[in-house]
């Protein structure tokens, strides 16, 4: 293959070329984190690699996760010690390799009058911390409710008894992905966006040799060839498995997880997440995430049986989760409060032992399936166990190969190589010299890692140093890195992954859409007619997903954004 391009679009066709012009050792279909987590696992270890991804980076369940990396210690009421054990070796892997992305945080676990057996708590605290080891964030105390209250405000009129506190980590997952995606590419993998596997192709002797895609934003057909065909596609890997074997039973469960996102002002949590758990009478627990400005709530967690592509928000989604924040918190919360909000399927693995159990019964484990014609299909498990998934994969792959090429992931880097401390301290000092203030240099160092100074640096051209949005301190800035190294293609990604101002701003950054959309098309060479109808597009994907919470009209796109 040829040496590293920049990641954007502007080299798609001869990304294209390298791909077509001889036979891959792996094809990986899907890109969300653990598709690209294949990638960087097998490019790394020498092989020739290609990923697609019928969307956008994490445009799937991997961008609208509840934002942790997280031991799972809710896994614990389900005695899956395994599970556990296996989060918290990966969470202490990515402090390490992503510390720009994957940062401490400190939580709160309140008890109350009613809180199911109580005694219970502290013991699930202690083997939490027995099997963390050396690996822990913290170990946990025990505090009072006035400490509680002091470290998450919110909690100011629960009525809690008394409090656990514990340490887990906070996280961008869109930009994980993109991280490890990154990673994959410095190794030589090939990462190609708005492509759709459309049909697997055999061999004479039936076996999976490849697939037929299709360029979703040129029109192009291309035929993929590779030894060994990887389906990562998340909640989308039955219709892969059924090409190869149509009677083959479904695998996956989808379990629909919703979050609303609401003004920090609102639901004050301090520097501290809480574990909220149930007081409606159905055993599920929720996390309360403070998120810069805005603040998380979520998750649900329902079986879901309609379409993949267009997982709803509902209003009992809603509902459901005011209802559990507002039994808690006491905060009147509204839904004319919810600034975004957002839905995704988790890939749960089917129970053929107890086919009518409930979502939350589930196991977050994964399993690695390998069909009758030689696809390799790799599901469940979770963001935080991505790395493990991958490293299953590839394993498999080149003991075929009977290859000698042990897994590096556990030691590449993603995208910040410094403490972050360290990294945040040298961004302000470079923010303050452009007339930036430490609010936005942290942020790019949250954004961007080591190339947060190169983002600060484009400040110095004409209109890059705007701010997109009061919601949060992105720049006009990111535009331009986004389209020049993020593979950012459309107006989207920028603001809904690269950026998340599409969940965090009431708006969805709606007036800054026409200012994006130029900067974006100058970027990739595109004309004011496709600027337009970025923008016409973005308020139809806004209007879409937004109806339920009653932003069904976003503000006007004629605008140039903010000044």
């Amino acid at each position: 293959m040829s040496g590293v391009r920049p990641f954007s679009v502007r080299y798609r066709a001869d990304e294209f070329a390298d791909a077509t012009s001889a036979e891959l050792d792996v094809l990986v279909i899907g890109g969300g984190a653990t598709g690209v987590g294949v990638a960087l696992d097998a490019a790394s270890r020498g092989l020739r690699v290609a990923l697609v991804e019928q969307g956008d980076l994490a445009s799937g369940t991997s961008s609208k996760s509840s934002k942790l990396i997280h031991g799972g210690l809710r896994y614990l009421e389900n005695y899956e010690l395994g599970l556990v054990h296996e989060s918290v070796v990966e969470r202490q892997l990515l402090q390490e390799l992503a510390p720009h992305l994957v940062r401490p945080m400190e939580f709160v676990y309140p008890l109350f009058p009613d809180t199911a057996r109580l005694r219970l708590v502290g013991l699930g605290m202690t083997t939490y911390d027995v099997l963390a080891g050396f690996r822990n964030v913290r170990r946990h105390q025990r505090v009072s409710a006035e400490e509680a209250v002091r470290r998450a405000p919110a909690l100011e009129h629960s009525g809690l008894l008394r409090a656990f506190v514990y340490g887990d980590c906070a996280t961008d997952d869109a930009r994980l992905v993109l991280a490890v995606a990154q990673a994959a590419r410095r190794f030589g993998a090939l990462v190609l966006t708005y492509v759709e596997a459309t049909r697997l192709v055999f061999t004479a002797e039936g076996r999976v040799c490849g697939a037929e895609v299709r360029d979703r934003l040129a029109g192009d057909q291309h035929e993929l060839r590779a030894r060994y065909v990887v389906n990562a596609t998340g909640v989308w890997v039955d219709r892969l498995m059924r090409q190869e074997e149509p009677d083959r039973p479904v695998s996956v469960q989808p379990s629909k997880g919703v979050h609303l996102v609401v003004p920090a002002e609102r639901l004050p949590l301090g520097n501290s997440s809480i574990l909220l758990p149930s007081r409606q009478g159905d055993g599920r627990s929720m996390f309360a995430i403070p998120w810069g400005r805005q603040s998380i709530l979520g998750t649900t967690d329902t079986v879901y049986d309609g379409p993949l592509d267009d997982v709803p928000v509902t209003a009992e989604d809603v509902e459901y989760i005011l209802g559990a924040a507002n039994g808690i918190f006491r905060a009147d919360l509204d839904v004319d409060e919810v600034v975004g909000a957002w839905a995704g399927n988790r890939p749960l693995l089917r129970r053929t032992d107890r086919p009518a159990a409930a979502p939350s019964d589930m196991s977050r484990r994964h399993t690695l399936l390998e069909g009758s014609a030689g696809l390799l299909t790799i599901t469940g498990g979770k963001l935080t166990t991505y790395r493990r998934m991958a490293k299953d994969v590839v394993d498999r792959i080149v003991a075929r190969d009977r290859r000698r090429a042990a897994c590096r992931t556990d030691e590449i880097a993603l995208g910040g190589t410094r403490a972050y401390d360290d990294a945040v301290a040298d961004a302000v000092t470079a923010a303050h010299a452009v007339g930036l203030d430490e609010e936005t240099a942290e942020l790019a160092v949250r954004q961007h890692g080591d190339s947060a100074a190169a983002v600060l640096a484009l400040t110095t051209q004409p209109g890059l140093e705007v701010r997109l949005s009061p919601a949060a301190a992105h720049l006009a800035a990111d535009v331009v890195h986004a389209a020049r190294h993020e593979g950012a293609a459309t107006l989207d990604d920028v603001l809904s992954r690269r950026t998340r101002l599409a969940l965090r701003a009431k708006d969805a950054a709606m007036p800054t859409a026409p200012l994006a959309a130029r900067l974006l098309a100058a970027e990739l060479g595109r004309d004011d007619a496709w600027a337009r109808e970025q923008v016409t597009s973005y308020a139809e994907t806004v209007r879409r997903e937004r109806g339920v919470l009653g932003l069904t009209h976003p503000p006007a796109t004629s605008g140039s954004g903010p000044a």
